[in-house]
């Protein structure tokens, strides 16, 4: 699925990082997932089908399902560990192992989900080198639109640091970081925090991007966004050249009419009327 170096041929996932989050079953914070709900409530009902592709422990999938009342859930990751949360936590869900870009594990999802969920899923798709990584993300969210039904959402959300300036172009600090790690996970399975428990240096290695580009993926991958926005999160004296923010993406899979919330219905002319309407008064 899509461009990779040869070092990844044959792979359909990091065991690396599988192996992390089997060891490492974070529950991540509320707001990850704040304001989704808000942005697709218009156009989705409680008889809609949806599906968090990376949802760990199953937070996002609980409180977004809650929030639309939507009932019919799947649950995809590829950490058992992680899944036995969900099966705690969810015990009506579809839970299912696997992996965004196993062929195998999509197949036979593609084309059912009026709603698609990708919180934090982008970075963690990482290959050998950063062109690689960058070509797994690309083809996560190529298979995240082949799982929606035709015009279904895609919602992307994603931590992001984009580089500020000349100094944030020369530091390069996405790749600094991807290579860091890298470099520390040659020697260490282990999470090497560094002034706090998330900063950390050690494992998982993450290949993140630019709000930008990750703009530019959800295009590339053929979905229509609809809704776009980043909120900033001040690092303090980094800030002089890396923006940090949570990015959100609201898109549309191809294949579907005009988004319009539901229970509308198309404006329809009445040109008679109009005409009619126009004539002056005897």
């Amino acid at each position: 699925m899509g461009a990779r170096d040869e070092s990844d041929k044959g792979r359909v996932a990091d065991g690396a990082t599988v192996d992390y989050f089997d060891r490492h079953c974070h529950e991540y914070g509320r707001n990850r997932i704040k304001g989704v709900a808000r942005l697709i409530r218009p156009y989705v009902g409680g008889d809609a089908r949806l599906i968090d592709v990376g949802c760990g422990t199953g937070g996002n999938l609980d409180r977004l399902s809650r929030a639309l009342k939507i009932t019919d859930i799947t649950a995809l990751d590829a950490s058992d560990s992680s899944l036995d949360r969900v099966r705690e936590r969810l015990p009506h869900a579809d839970v299912r192992l696997g992996s965004l870009v196993d062929e195998a594990d999509m197949a036979p999802l593609r084309g059912q989900f009026d709603v698609v969920l990708m919180a934090a899923v982008l970075h963690h798709l990482v290959g050998r080198t950063r062109s690689s990584s960058r070509a797994y993300a690309e083809a996560g969210l190529r298979e995240a639109a082949r799982l929606a039904r035709p015009g279904g959402l895609v919602v992307v959300l994603e931590p992001v640091f984009t580089p500020q300036g000349v100094l944030g172009s020369l530091a390069a600090p996405n790749d600094a970081l991807f290579w860091l790690k890298r470099t520390v996970t040659s020697v260490t399975s282990e999470r090497v925090p560094v002034l706090g428990y998330w900063s950390n240096i050690g494992a998982p290695v993450v290949s993140f991007y630019g709000y930008s580009e990750v703009g530019s993926m959800v295009v590339r991958a053929g979905l229509t966004p609809i809704s776009r926005q980043e909120r900033e999160h001040p690092l303090g004296w980094p800030d002089a050249f890396v923006r940090r923010g949570d990015a959100t993406f609201v898109a549309q899979a191809p294949g579907g009419g005009p988004l319009r919330p539901r229970g509308s219905r198309p404006r329809q002319r009445d040109d008679r009327s109009r005409r009619e309407r126009k004539q002056p008064a005897p």
